[in-house]
Parts: structure tokens; C-alpha cells; sequence
């Protein structure tokens, strides 16, 4: 299947390009059905949809809004009548959740909105992220930028691209029980969608400007509250100490770290997989308890956590080393300290994410 590139300079081209491919007719799609690929026929999901004679979509399926190509989070399949429901409720409208949108206005001027993936601000979609990259209006640029973050260039300016948070009703219905999606979906318009109007320049150059009432600024980095942080000093310095003191005495494994882990899940009642992200009110709970229980545990889950991993051809499998049982210098204790503190950070719940 090959991939279509487009660079479209006008609400004009667009229409003309939409006018001159033949609907898609098979056994799936009725000629209503109006499925017209923006490129290769075999990839029928990436297509032109036609919204009103002033309102395109550039569509490449599989998401909210998109009526033919379902998202995935559409269909419930119950695995005990083996039937499969359609929540109609959670699809949306094309105009609002599809990557771009062209419109012609009723003054004649012209804009395009452009929408990033559904998810929270760590969500990425590489599909979504193509398709822009192939399909960004002339004197456009999709950038990929590091850290999860994504913009849209035009001359001389980069314009950040939130993650869209807005969700269909009947989505955050089904899943606002659930804490994942409860930190960040919304029914309510969140402006994440970038727009920019032409500026009149005179074809085949085309020069935007951006809506500034469109688009959200940078998600803010998490912070450390070193005020709370502050009353467990020496509890954290203790452990710290103890744990070293301990570590060349203990016989870390793989198989020894997860019974251990294990360990520590049954304590607190739970048999789910402990992450870095362990709750911080028991993490608090082990730091001020010299004689806790769980001490050793909660010490392994962070040497485990900076384990060194190499795969060995001879061994048939992973080895692990870990680097608390090998300091022989200052550097090295600097360096195990410092991924301590971050793992502390973290996990006792001293570092405060951004609101979503």
C-alpha cells in the first residue's frame, strides 16, 4: 500500500481533489457510503470527507467522529453471548475530531484546524503523527518535537499541539469510574485544536496566521513539594544509608527481587504489579518505620529498579548486575543517590504531576 502525500494550498485544491476520485463501492461500502481515500484505494480509512460544501475533513480513521471506520473504544464484545454492541453515543462529530479540518467562511476567508490524538498529555498516536506529517497544508509543518510534545511549524513560529482531552459523552460515561481516564477526559470543549487562517497570499505560496484564541500553552513539568519533602530529611537519609549498608549482603536476583515484590503487594492486600508510582502513603508509612516490616522489600523494588541488563547468548538469557552492591567511588554514590532521590520523588509521592 503505498502512502499519499498531499501539501493542499487551498480550500479550492481541496474541494478539486475530493471532486475527482471515485467512491470506494465493495461489499462493505455502499457508493452512500461516500468513502473517497485521499491516496492509495487499499488504504480506504485515510480519505476526504465531505462535511458541507464549506467544511472538509482529512480523515485517517479509526477515531472519534468517524462514522465508517469506527474507533476501537466504539465496540464492546461480550465474550460470554459472543455478540458485539456498537455504543453509538460514544462516536462524536467528524468536524471536531478529525486531524484536519478545512472551512471557507462565509466572508471568504479561509481556515484549517488541526487536532492532535485523544490521551492524556503522555498519549501518543505514531498513525495520527504520519498522517500529519504527510498531509499538512502548503506552509505548514507537523514537528515531532521530544518529550511527548508535538507542534505546528509556519514561517519564523512553532505552535504547540495539545493532546485532545474532549471525549464523546457516552466515553466518559463508560470509563469516569475509572482513575487513568478520570485525571484527564472532559466532555467540554478543552481548546486543544490549533486553527489558522489563510493570509491572503497570492498562490502557489501560502502564508498563515494563527488563531491565538486557539490552542493550550505548554503542559507545566512536575514539581517537588519540598516543603513535604522536607519533614521526612532524615527519614529518607536513613534509609538511604541502611539500604547500602544492606545491599552487598543481599542476594539480588530476578527471582529474589519479584518474590520479594510479591511480597509487598500481599502485605498491603494487593496482588497487582508494584510500579514506581507504589502509593505514596505506605511508601511514607516504611520511611518513618525503622523496624517496618517491609523495609527490605521497599529497599529492593528501587535496586531492582537501576538494575543494569545485558542478554547473554552463553546464559541463554538475561543477566542482571546492580550497581548498589558495586560502589567503589564517590562518583558512583553520587549517581545511585541522585536515581534514589528521583525514585523517592516519585514514589513517597514528594513530586506533584500537573494537571492534565
Amino acid at each position: 500500500m503505498a502512502l499519499t502525500w498531499t501539501n493542499f494550498a487551498s480550500f479550492k485544491d481541496v474541494v478539486k481533489h475530493y471532486e475527482s476520485i471515485k467512491p470506494l463501492v465493495s461489499k462493505l461500502h455502499k457508493r452512500e457510503d461516500d468513502i473517497r481515500p485521499i491516496g492509495d484505494r487499499n488504504r480506504k480509512w485515510e480519505r476526504i470527507v465531505k462535511i458541507s460544501r464549506n467544511c472538509y475533513a482529512l480523515s485517517d480513521g479509526y477515531h472519534e467522529g468517524d462514522d465508517k471506520f469506527l474507533s476501537y473504544g466504539i465496540h464492546e464484545y461480550d465474550y460470554k453471548t459472543k455478540t458485539r454492541t456498537t455504543h453509538w453515543d460514544r462516536l462524536g462529530k467528524m468536524e471536531y475530531y478529525a486531524p484536519i479540518v478545512w472551512r471557507k467562511h462565509k466572508d471568504g476567508t479561509e481556515t484549517v484546524q488541526v487536532r492532535n490524538c485523544i490521551g492524556d498529555n503522555s498519549h501518543y498516536s505514531m498513525g495520527r503523527y504520519a498522517f500529519l506529517e504527510r498531509h499538512m497544508p502548503n506552509g505548514m509543518q507537523f514537528i515531532m518535537g521530544h518529550s511527548a510534545l508535538q507542534y505546528v511549524g509556519i514561517v519564523g513560529e512553532k505552535h504547540y499541539l495539545a493532546k485532545c482531552k474532549t471525549v464523546p459523552r457516552g466515553y466518559y460515561k463508560a470509563h469516569s469510574n475509572q482513575s487513568y481516564f478520570r485525571e484527564w477526559m472532559q466532555t467540554t470543549d478543552d481548546n486543544s485544536a490549533l486553527v489558522f487562517t489563510r493570509d491572503g497570499s497570492e498562490l502557489p505560496y501560502t502564508g498563515w496566521i494563527h488563531d491565538p484564541t486557539t490552542g493550550k500553552s505548554l503542559p507545566q513539568k512536575p514539581k517537588v513539594n519540598k516543603e513535604l519533602k522536607a519533614k521526612y530529611k532524615e527519614a529518607i537519609d536513613k534509609f538511604f544509608e541502611w539500604g547500602m549498608t544492606m545491599s552487598p549482603l543481599l542476594p539480588l536476583s530476578h527471582e529474589y527481587n519479584q518474590d520479594k515484590a510479591y511480597e509487598l503487594r500481599k502485605h498491603f492486600g494487593s496482588v497487582d504489579y508494584v510500579s514506581d508510582e507504589f502509593t505514596p502513603t505506605r511508601a511514607r508509612e516504611i520511611l518513618r518505620s525503622p523496624n517496618h516490616p517491609m523495609r527490605l522489600n521497599y529497599w529492593i523494588l528501587f535496586a531492582s529498579s537501576v538494575a543494569d541488563h545485558n542478554y547473554s547468548q552463553d546464559a541463554g538469557g538475561w543477566e542482571y548486575t546492580y550497581p548498589v552492591q558495586h560502589v567503589e567511588t564517590k562518583e558512583q554514590l553520587q549517581r545511585i543517590k541522585s536515581k534514589f532521590n528521583s525514585f523517592i520523588n516519585t514514589n513517597a509521592g514528594f513530586k506533584t504531576k500537573p494537571k492534565q
